[in-house]
């Protein structure tokens, strides 16, 4: 939050956004799996598999507390 307020900003307010993110994800990998074939199809397994296996390794960061995703709003100076 200090970098924040460092670059000209106020009132600044924080939100850890890791559990709805969390949710995304995995709602993005069940569609994923859903047209899972259509998308190879389209583009490429290779694709698929760049694309899911990010979506997974994101989640396992977020679980652990590695990664954590946050909402900021603040006001200019």
């Amino acid at each position: 939050m200090q970098f924040i307020q460092e670059a000209g900003f106020c009132n600044v307010r924080v939100e850890d956004r890791t559990a709805q993110f969390i949710q995304v994800i995995q709602t993005e990998l069940q569609r994923a799996e859903a047209i899972k074939e259509e998308f190879i199809q389209e583009f490429s397994e290779e694709d698929f598999f760049a694309i899911v296996n990010g979506w997974k390794e994101k989640l396992e960061r977020s679980r652990s507390g590695d990664q954590r995703w946050g909402l900021f709003h603040a006001t200019r100076n």
